[in-house]
């Protein structure tokens, strides 16, 4: 989600992902969306086992 969009914008794109995959918690979008920025944004690292 977008830090520059605002709330109610995040909330509709969270709703339309739950009007396609009904089995999904509201919750559980809200997380997905989240992590996929900060891929996008490049704050993660890879996992590396062992």
């Amino acid at each position: 989600m977008d830090r520059d969009n605002n709330p109610s914008e995040s909330s509709a794109k969270i709703k339309r992902i739950m009007q396609d995959n009904p089995d999904l918690s509201y919750e559980f979008v809200r997380q997905l969306l989240i992590a996929k920025d900060e891929v996008e944004a490049g704050r993660v690292e890879p996992y590396k086992s062992g």
